[in-house]
């Protein structure tokens, strides 16, 4: 047609943005997120890592939720409960194939590296604004557009929301931050990063973190895709994109904290949150709102994962590594 093909994302077409994040992982631009590891090395332990995590996850979980929610339709007998910590395990997939993957192809050196950043608080200020601020107001924002007003939001109400904040917290932190940001933020995404830079390490991660949902997605609504939605094509390539999403901004988070994995944590926490403690300060609402509301939110979601991968692009491409 004669038209001239767009550029690609400049990760891609631009290796020396490439080298710049090469530079930045392997000379200690974080001694926290450091890989010394060759190409080939780096793409044998991502693989390894991924056997492993969905491994974990679809052999441990996957038959748990099958038989509490598809056999015992959710009242399972008392039997199934003992066996609920090899559902826990496997919830942890990501997680514990990390740390095994890391101590086998770095041993000890590699596992104390994901402990250190496990605890790595020290962070600018601005960066937990951030991460306990964005993922509510993107929240509140969809409310607004798709109510084109403030006139649910206006009934918000702080005490409620804020008495449900330390159970909404307290219930999510065992599970998705703590039982998977040490394989996706700890040991994949710097490899990744190594490998490919930040767009194409986005995508990548993406779609495996989406689809270690599998289990969760056949057998236990709401756990990924929100119950309302169902489960179609098009639930799961929305969830997709919501996924990409917020690895984009987590992408953005972890090379501006300089490999926090604490950070990293208290960033799914709140991603995983913050519907939940945004609709607990409003009126009950009706599920088609509710759908719309989550609509809207993946896409404030995606522009602001694209407009942090952008920034953090060409924030790189303006101060290279020495």
């Amino acid at each position: 047609m004669g038209v001239r093909p767009s550029s690609p994302p400049p990760s891609q077409s631009n290796p020396c943005l490439l080298n710049v994040f090469r530079s930045k992982l392997r000379l200690g631009h974080s001694r926290r997120c450091r890989i010394t590891q060759s190409p080939e090395e780096l793409l044998s332990s991502i693989r390894k890592f991924a056997a492993l995590a969905y491994l974990l996850t679809w052999v441990l979980l996957g038959p748990w939720f099958y038989a509490y929610t598809v056999v015992y339709a959710g009242h399972p007998p008392r039997w199934l409960w003992f066996l609920a910590p090899l559902a826990f395990i496997g919830g942890w997939g990501p997680s514990i194939a990390g740390f095994v993957v890391a101590s086998r192809t770095e041993g000890r050196s590699g596992v104390r590296r994901l402990l250190v950043s496990l605890c790595a608080w020290r962070a600018p200020p601005r960066w937990y604004v951030v991460v306990f601020l964005v993922p509510p107001l993107a929240t509140a924002l969809s409310l607004v557009v798709v109510d084109r007003g403030t006139d649910t939001l206006q009934h918000f109400a702080f005490g409620p929301a804020i008495r449900h904040l330390p159970l909404a917290y307290a219930l999510a932190l065992p599970f998705g931050p703590l039982g998977e940001e040490v394989g996706w933020r700890g040991f994949a995404l710097p490899r990744l990063l190594t490998r490919f830079g930040p767009w194409r390490a986005t995508v990548a991660l993406g779609v495996l973190w989406t689809f270690w949902h599998g289990p969760m997605m056949l057998f236990m609504p709401g756990a990924s895709i929100p119950s309302f939605m169902g489960l179609s094509v098009t639930s799961v390539l929305i969830f997709l994109v919501q996924i990409t999403s917020e690895t984009a901004l987590m992408t953005l988070l972890y090379l501006q904290t300089r490999g926090s994995l604490f950070m990293a944590v208290l960033a799914h926490l709140t991603f995983n949150s913050a519907e939940s403690v945004v609709f607990s300060g409003l009126p009950s609402m009706a599920l088609d709102l509710q759908q719309s509301v989550y609509l809207v939110n993946v896409g404030v979601l995606s522009v602001l994962g694209l407009a942090g991968l952008l920034w953090v692009t060409r924030r790189s491409l303006a101060s290279p590594a020495v």
